[in-house]
């Protein structure tokens, strides 16, 4: 039986089914030659090879998580050190072979998964903890390190990672700042261009920059670690961290709220800033769809337990507090909660605060994405910002154009809406009946035009990578764009760092500046 993803067959070869782009004539075709230099410099099963792997365990690195983008890639290195990374990337700029660096594969735009015969270095085996100064909370580490091993390390010494997300458990962290992956608790700690340091970034031609400072002040010069925050692989490989953590608050609430509208969602969210302005980590917003789908493929926690509120209503929120005096924060709370309730903006709410009803109430959050991705055979995924009061406008107008064009029932299964009400971003999840490019590109033209009419990015926080670089120009303009490929052409001057990705053509480039400009004139 041939492997699957999420219970479905796997997505046809990317190369196969999108014509945007083509390969590009100037890179290599990987030899014996190239093979057998990578084997001479790297441990043994460190390089692996498509024909000695079963499908299940290639496809673990050459398809991503919601199974629309699938390469079939020849080889797969697994370096463990900086200097082997580096050596890999030199040989590799020197043959003009093409590079796909890898985290945890578990990004939601297809930067991590090649597009034609790229090779993929992927971090997997870089996980030590280098330094850490339980004083300051400052932390050097591997890129390859997992973010839920990170940050159980880091509670020994009353620490904690400043970011998280659902993938805690997979993904790294180096994935996670070549992202900027912003998480469900950004609203207090900040986006990663605040919490890291420093880095250690192996540059194409081998070169390493190596910067794991960790002076909170440091203004000697440009800071360059902000320039590979966010850049998706496409000007080198991140292979150290130095970040600040954060002390871990102990006293935690856990608030699950039913609301009405969404105009109430942003009442509630306005109250709880203004009632717990130095406590509030998170705001996450559900609909009762997104709710029924845990609920439908038993993925809450505990298995077969009921939803914490009544079902029927329109939107929940889950929100958490985070202090240290405990009775305060409890007080605090429980003002809040009397207060949501006596001005009528939710219709009711409870607060969990032992480990175990805090990880039920958080479960009917963090397990949306992993719900979804099971009722069809590929997901399309959208994760926008725009101005708060109009997040869930995107979900509603997306309904009624998809019902208005017949898709619903025909070609896709639902429309999902959920997402980060602090930091203004909004998730629309879309389970596709088929694996059909053609309703793929149908759904995004709608979104990405919505979202440059609404003056917001198309991309809040898990980057652009392959299914977004037709739409980069619907959300920037072309001057910005024309210098991001100045600052790739300085790093990359041959493009061997993951090609394809990130940029439109020329000719999408063109599109989408007349989308964008029209939408800003209100036409």
């Amino acid at each position: 039986m041939g492997a699957d993803k999420h219970g479905f067959q796997l997505t046809q070869l990317t190369s196969e089914k999108i014509d945007r782009v083509k390969r590009d004539p100037r890179y290599k075709k990987l030899t014996s030659e190239d093979v057998a230099y990578f084997k001479s410099i790297l441990p043994e099963n460190a390089v692996l090879e498509r024909d000695a792997l079963t499908e299940a365990e290639h496809a673990k690195y050459t398809c991503d998580w919601y199974n629309m983008y699938r390469a079939n890639t020849a080889i797969i290195l697994l370096p463990e050190t900086t200097e082997q990374v580096s050596k890999i990337l030199k040989y590799c700029n020197d043959q003009l072979i093409a590079v796909v660096p890898q985290s945890g594969n578990t990004g939601a735009s297809g930067g991590s998964i090649p597009v034609f015969d790229e090779i993929i270095v992927s971090t997997k085996n870089m996980t030590k903890i280098r330094k850490f100064d339980e004083l300051r909370g400052d932390l050097v580490c591997d890129a390859g390190c997992v973010l839920q091993e990170l940050d159980d390390s880091l509670s020994q010494a009353g620490f904690q990672i400043p970011l998280d997300l659902p993938a805690r458990h997979i993904c790294r962290i180096g994935g996670n700042i070549s992202t900027n992956a912003g998480g469900i608790r950004q609203m207090r700690f900040g986006n990663l261009h605040g919490s890291v340091m420093g880095l250690e970034v192996v540059l194409p031609d081998g070169s390493v920059i190596d910067n794991l400072t960790t002076m909170r002040k440091d203004n000697a010069g440009y800071h360059l670690k902000n320039i590979f925050i966010g850049s998706e692989g496409t000007l080198g490989i991140v292979t150290g961290v130095s970040l600040a953590t954060a002390r871990i608050r102990p006293a935690v609430n856990v608030f699950l709220i039913a609301l009405r509208s969404f105009e109430d969602v942003v009442r509630a969210y306005s109250l709880a800033r203004r009632e717990l302005p130095e406590t509030i980590a998170a705001f996450e917003v559900l609909d009762k769809d997104t709710v029924k789908v845990v609920k439908d493929q038993d993925f809450q926690i505990p298995k077969g337990s009921p939803f914490p509120l009544f079902e029927t209503h329109p939107f929940y929120v889950v929100m958490e507090s985070a202090g240290k005096d405990r009775d305060i924060e409890d007080l605090r709370a429980d003002r809040l909660l009397k207060t949501l309730l006596d001005e009528g903006v939710i219709l009711e709410g409870k607060i969990a605060r032992t480990p175990e009803e805090i990880q039920r109430f958080w479960s009917w959050r963090d397990n949306v994405p992993k719900a979804i991705v099971q009722t069809g055979p590929t997901s399309i995924h959208f994760d926008v910002s725009v101005e708060l009061p109009l997040l869930y406008k995107l979900v509603e107008d997306s309904r009624a154009w998809a019902t208005a064009e017949g898709m619903i029932g025909r070609d896709i299964g639902a429309i999902y809406g959920y997402g980060h009400v602090g930091d203004g971003n909004m998730h629309l999840t879309i389970p596709a009946l088929r694996d059909d490019e053609a309703i793929r590109i149908k759904i995004d033209d709608f979104v990405y035009e919505w979202v440059a009419k609404h003056n917001g990015s198309g991309s809040a926080e898990h980057g652009i990578g392959m299914m977004k670089a037709a739409y980069l120009s619907f959300s920037k303009s072309s001057t910005i764009i024309s210098n991001m490929r100045k600052i790739k052409g300085a790093f990359d001057p041959n493009g061997i760092m993951n090609p394809y990705k990130m940029f439109p053509t020329k000719e999408e480039e063109e599109h989408g500046e007349i989308v964008r400009k029209r939408s800003q004139v209100g036409c």
